[in-house]
């Protein structure tokens, strides 16, 4: 399944309305994940309380909770994928690399049995 792009705003617990919902999005995707992160662990706050980030001053604790969540998920999807590309390459690697062996070893045979 590919996830959404875009953080799913709508579903969240802490949805108000789409225009606060999408200026809440935009100052955490500009704040970045790590940052929001500190923020929230300088608080005390529950789910329901507030906190300042970027030029917004009152983004629900909740939301940015939520928001952080999707966007660990997705990065653990994409790692996920990443993990599975490379142990792809490397059987193809092993692979070829075996049959370069065997038809180096077949054609040494071949140069011994014949000469």
């Amino acid at each position: 399944m590919v996830p959404p792009q875009t953080f799913p705003y709508r579903e969240c617990t802490w949805h108000i309305e789409d225009s606060t919902s999408e200026r809440w999005l935009m100052a955490l995707e500009r704040t970045g994940t790590e940052n929001v992160r500190r923020r929230l662990a300088q608080t005390d706050a529950g789910s329901r309380g507030s906190i300042v980030v970027g030029t917004e001053t009152s983004v629900t604790i909740g939301f940015a909770e939520e928001w952080l969540a999707w966007r660990d998920r997705i990065k653990a999807e994409h790692d996920v994928e990443r993990h599975e590309r490379q142990i792809w390459w490397t059987r193809t690697a092993a692979l070829a690399a075996c049959a370069a062996a065997a038809s180096a070893a077949i054609g040494w045979s071949w140069t011994i049995l014949h000469k």
